[in-house]
């Protein structure tokens, strides 16, 4: 599968955290150049319900402090970058988004109060012409997933599910495994 546009989403816990205190951190991973990639700006949606909350752009990958689906998150949309196939793609963003998750759970200013799900991750298709929300849409990204579940997860047993949402939405799966992991390890 070709697929190059998708979102990743680690579920954050609690909710209550206060996502004005990510714009300073924000600005200066910009300033520092803390994580790899085109850092270019930052951008406040927290006023629109279930949107993208705040965003921290770069030219590879946006990423965002986000209450998308109900669920408060970590999330990254892959706009360019690494990996020759839609596993390793998968994988590279994973990745990317545990560091950034990790700089933020470990970050002085939030005083201890986020911690990220490293055991599950939602996946969002951005392509829906390669990846229509159907049941055959969801046969050809499940086999991706497992395989870059397995990756991540060093081999540890995985599930893949699709998230059941309306036809029109673009297709989702969330990839789980058991226990708890630390987004460290996923790096």
């Amino acid at each position: 599968m070709d697929v190059e546009r998708f979102c990743l989403k680690f579920p954050a816990y609690p909710s209550q955290v206060d996502t004005a205190a990510f714009i300073p951190i924000f600005h200066e991973w910009i300033r520092v150049k803390r994580i790899p990639g085109a850092l270019i700006d930052v951008a406040d949606y927290r006023h629109v319900p279930e949107g993208p909350g705040i965003m921290l752009i770069s030219h590879e990958i946006n990423y965002a402090m986000e209450h998308g689906g109900g669920q408060f998150g970590l999330s990254a949309q892959r706009k360019l970058g690494g990996g020759a196939t839609h596993k390793e793609r998968i994988v590279d963003l994973a990745k990317r988004l545990a560091l950034v998750g990790s700089l933020l759970e470990t970050d002085d200013r939030l005083e201890g109060q986020l911690r990220l799900e490293g055991e599950q991750f939602t996946y969002v298709a951005n392509d829906r012409l390669r990846l229509p929300n159907t049941d055959d849409g969801f046969a050809s990204l499940k086999p991706d997933l497992e395989a870059a579940a397995l990756c991540l997860y060093n081999g540890a047993p995985v599930s893949v599910s699709r998230v059941a949402n309306d036809p029109r939405d673009r297709l989702s799966a969330v990839v789980e495994t058991t226990g708890t992991v630390n987004l460290s390890s996923l790096i």
